[in-house]
């Protein structure tokens, strides 16, 4: 029953989750059971991730078209529990044309360990606010019903879960599932139906034998909706724990380059460059994809316990 829950498709009806390439580095917005991995550090990342930059610039009624995606995750993890993983939150906002989505959710994860690793399960829940703007968009036809004039917006409840399995700077695997809770969003035009989302995830981490300050990172993210199935293989070479360059191949899609720097040991920035590789190749730039995550240590002062003293009279 699982992986059926985990794997069952449907005939889409809309645009499927937003895409990221850095997904290795953003995996809270997917699986909630990634919250509190990280056993000393409460980790913050921001992502911008601006699709098929420049097109619609050369044409007054596509100005605007390219999917523009603003995420911001936070989480961390319990202190001193062996049940409770840790807590996070992802917020984001993801502009399609005049079709505009906001996504807010907060995670929860509990976790076991093994002697392989640790094993943490997940659930997060939040809302989706779905909304069109067609005031600074031109629409083909002004007056075809089908296609709703001015500003409509409505909220949807929205619930996900996941698993994820790692063993510390070694290897993860995760499957996780969003959007459970089924609903639409119609305002009179084409009806938008919440889908549900799927995912599998893994990767592996291993040192160069004749040099040990590089490091090969392979990794692979696997989408699943109602339309489609497509996956995403990465090859990311970190250079002594400081930098990292990529190539990644999404199927169907596109080919990308990435690049990344640790500023400090607890600041890092990373950059992406897709190139389309399908006939919208010739009417955009490419996607550029910028990631800053910054991530700080948990400080617990260690409980002060004052002996209890007993004051006797002094005899003299």
């Amino acid at each position: 029953m699982f992986f059926l829950l985990f794997l069952s498709s449907y005939q889409l009806k809309a645009q499927q989750d937003p895409l990221y390439t850095n997904f290795m580095f953003n995996k809270l917005v997917y699986n909630p059971a990634f919250a509190g991995t990280n056993p000393e550090f409460i980790c913050a990342t921001f992502l911008l991730h601006n699709q098929w930059s420049g097109f619609g610039s050369d044409a007054d009624e596509y100005v605007g078209a390219a999917p523009t995606t603003n995420t911001f995750s936070l989480h961390a993890p319990i202190p001193n529990s062996n049940t409770f993983g840790g807590v996070g939150m992802y917020v984001l906002n993801d502009v399609e044309g005049y079709n505009l989505t906001t996504t807010a959710n907060i995670a929860f994860s509990l976790k076991r360990y093994f002697s392989f690793g640790a094993v943490y399960l997940g659930i997060n829940a939040g809302i989706i606010q779905k909304g069109i703007n067609n005031t600074f968009w031109r629409a083909p036809d002004p007056n075809d019903p089908t296609i709703p004039s001015g500003q409509q917006s409505a909220i949807r409840p929205d619930l996900g879960a996941g698993l994820y399995v790692f063993s510390q700077n070694k290897f993860f695997a995760g499957i996780s599932s969003q959007h459970l809770i089924p609903g639409t969003f119609n305002w009179g035009g084409p009806q938008y139906e919440i889908v549900r989302q799927s995912y599998l995830t893994a990767g592996y981490s291993f040192v160069l034998p004749s040099n040990p300050f590089i490091e090969f990172q392979p990794s692979v993210l696997y989408k699943i909706d109602k339309a489609r199935k497509q996956f995403d293989i990465n090859m990311n070479v970190m250079y002594k724990d400081r930098f990292w360059g990529g190539l990644q191949y999404r199927q169907g899609d596109a080919v990308s380059a990435l690049l990344g720097l640790k500023l400090t040991s607890n600041l890092k920035f990373g950059y992406a460059y897709d190139l389309t590789v399908t006939e919208l190749n010739k009417y955009s730039q490419g996607t550029h994809e910028v990631l800053i995550s910054y991530c700080f240590k948990i400080v617990i002062k260690p409980r002060v316990i004052i002996p209890n003293i007993i004051w006797t009279p002094r005899y003299l």
